[in-house]
């Protein structure tokens, strides 16, 4: 571990860890004060209450999307659809870690749709700087519509595609990306 890593980092981890062996339906602030080897009360002076602990845990994911979809940016080339083509990319990105707790999460969010209030005008606004004006937006919302319902399949476990059939899809959507219209 980080020496500098916070109290705050530390239990949103062990949140995570739980997560992922129980799914967020079943964490317990007790089971995850007990992962992170932090008293109950050190973990309520953070997080009060699951709530938040969940919407902490959906912020880091947020985070991290963003930082991996920077670097993928910055490792494509200069043009009018990096933007949305590193979304394709970082979205369709494969970690079996984020998948399990990702599922988990929207589980959580299932019975608690509340959670998701903060992300909505976050995603409208990332959804606006996605298109860029060389696509007609019908065609960058398909784009993002296709990968985000490849990506909700994945994490329900229902996708139909093996691995080549995914990449090949991948591809595709790169290509659409950078057609002229």
């Amino acid at each position: 571990m980080s020496p500098l890593l916070t109290c705050r980092d530390k239990i949103v981890d062990a949140a995570e860890k739980v997560v992922i062996k129980v799914g967020a339906a079943h964490m317990t602030l007790d089971a995850v004060a007990e992962k992170a080897s932090v008293s109950k009360g050190g973990l309520l002076y953070h997080f009060s209450n699951k709530e938040r602990l969940l919407k902490a845990m959906l912020e880091r994911r947020k985070q991290r999307f963003k930082e991996v979809q920077e670097k993928k940016c910055a490792e494509l080339q200069n043009g009018p659809t990096r933007e949305i083509k590193a979304y394709i990319l970082s979205t369709l990105g494969r970690d079996r870690k984020t998948d399990r707790i990702g599922a988990s999460l929207l589980a959580a969010i299932a019975h608690n749709p509340k959670l998701l209030g903060p992300a909505r005008e976050d995603y409208r606004k990332r959804l606006d700087k996605l298109i860029p004006a060389k696509l007609r937006f019908e065609r960058g919302a398909v784009i993002v519509l296709a990968v985000e319902g490849l990506r909700l399949l994945e994490l329900l476990l229902l996708s139909p595609f093996n691995e080549k059939q995914r990449k090949k899809v991948t591809e595709e959507l790169l290509k659409l990306a950078d057609e002229e219209v």
